[in-house]
């Protein structure tokens, strides 16, 4: 048949490849709550800023009574309270009257219904005993205080596991949701109550070690103490940090390195930088004066700390010296991580778009390599971005793959890239040798 002969000269055919949305999910963190918030069970939401969370938090519960003694108020709950006995949290009394009651406290569960706090003078006998905090609320306050003097850059979420009545269940809850949730990935990071790792510290390293493999991209935020780190090693996916002995009660120290982990965001303008000796705010440093040998021992179990920049004529707090658990630099586990998850969205979305576009992409040696030079143009940008020292990647050629996997290439599977990441880290010490040679007079 012969073909139509028409005045049109040119027809441009037109296909469209459509660039994937940037991965967010390094920028994406939940400060845990059990019942802290009006939320339902599960469910969770953004916190720009302060004023975003007290929307939806719980209001304060009702005391049955306050009662002073020697230097203590006994507080008396309405309902159970939140933890059990022997557990601490911040928690703030108001609407009782004496007013010299009302503040914010560092409260101490000593029964079911009741806890207690410190008060220095007596404030006289109580007529209305107010209302009280709850742990959770308390905590999440706390967190978003802390974490919004850093700045307001980048903000997190709230992750709501609903009321539970002991820590222990509150990490069994975590556990139960993270894997419900575990595909597609919600959250990259989960700062957890501090009191967490005083109830159930074994526990909660449990539920972190699954995560703990070069693989794994679930990190853990935990404050502790110095008896307690130990735990936590070698765990990759653990990020502790032993607060000032002099902090604040409403201070969540950790809060500040949360911040500097989300606030990360790779570009050839902006590298990614090592977390340690970074500048944090709004938080009380440890004083090294009498505390060094206690300094040297967490931070040689691979614990964070705030110290100020001193030793270098500098005042401000900073983070010392930001390794996870394994001993690490947090940073190079970041940067790896930041090469793996956009290289596998790169390639999903090449293929995807291979299927759309003309020439499509096939398998076939053109084809791997096109995914070859997709990989390798990210390993580029990690090296460009400050991830990574160097990035190779490697593929098996088309006739040598085919050869040994048939049944692969029927089944339409290629199994045959691979990459040598070599990971960015900082300086965490440095020695420098003096020779001094003085000469006779």
């Amino acid at each position: 048949m012969a073909q139509s002969i028409t005045p049109t000269i040119v027809t441009i055919n037109t296909t469209v490849t459509r660039a994937p949305v940037p991965s967010q999910l390094q920028r994406s963190g939940a400060a845990v709550s059990t019942g802290g918030t009006t939320l339902a069970a599960g469910h969770w939401q953004y916190v720009g800023t302060p004023s975003d969370l007290t929307s939806i938090l719980v209001a304060p519960l009702a005391l049955a009574s306050l009662a002073w003694a020697s230097g203590t108020v006994t507080a008396t709950a309405v309902a159970a309270v939140e933890f059990t006995t022997g557990e601490t949290f911040s928690t703030t009394i108001a609407g009782a009257v004496p007013a010299a009651y009302n503040g914010t406290y560092l409260a101490t569960v000593t029964g079911a219904d009741t806890f207690t706090f410190t008060l220095t003078s007596n404030p006289g006998s109580e007529t209305s005993p107010g209302t009280y905090t709850p742990p959770s609320s308390a905590f999440l306050t706390d967190v978003a205080t802390t974490f919004a003097a850093q700045g307001q850059t980048v903000g997190f979420y709230v992750l709501e596991l609903g009321p539970v009545l002991t820590n222990t269940a509150a990490v069994a809850a975590l556990q139960t949701w993270l894997t419900a949730n575990s595909s597609p990935q919600q959250f990259y990071s989960y700062l957890v109550p501090k009191s967490w790792d005083a109830a159930d510290a074994a526990g909660l390293n449990t539920l972190a070690a699954e995560y703990a493999s070069p693989s794994g991209q679930t990190y853990f935020f935990v404050t502790t103490t110095a008896a307690n780190l130990s735990v936590y090693g070698p765990n990759k996916s653990v990020f502790t940090l032993v607060d000032s002995p002099t902090a604040a009660s409403t201070e969540v120290q950790m809060a500040s390195l949360f911040y500097q982990w989300l606030v990360n965001n790779p570009s050839a303008s902006n590298q990614l930088a090592p977390m340690q000796y970074r500048y944090v705010f709004g938080v009380t440093p440890w004083a090294q004066m009498g505390n060094q040998s206690t300094i040297n021992a967490i931070l040689s179990d691979y614990g964070n700390l705030i110290i100020t920049g001193a030793e270098g004529g500098i005042s401000t707090a900073c983070v010392f010296k930001g390794t996870t658990m394994d001993g690490q630099q947090s940073a190079a586990w970041y940067g790896l991580d930041w090469f793996r998850i956009n290289a596998h969205q790169d390639l999903a979305a090449a293929i995807i778009n291979g299927s759309n576009t003309n020439p499509p992409l096939l398998y076939d040696q053109a084809g791997i390599n096109n995914l070859q030079a997709v990989a390798q143009n990210r390993g580029n940008s990690a090296v460009a971005f400050g991830c990574a020292n160097s990035v190779v990647v490697s593929a098996v050629s088309f006739a040598d793959y085919t050869a040994a996997n048939p049944d692969d290439y029927a089944a339409g599977i290629y199994n045959g890239l691979s990459a040598t990441l070599v990971t960015q880290n900082g300086f965490l010490t440095i020695t420098f040798n003096l020779n001094a040679t003085f000469f006779a007079p």
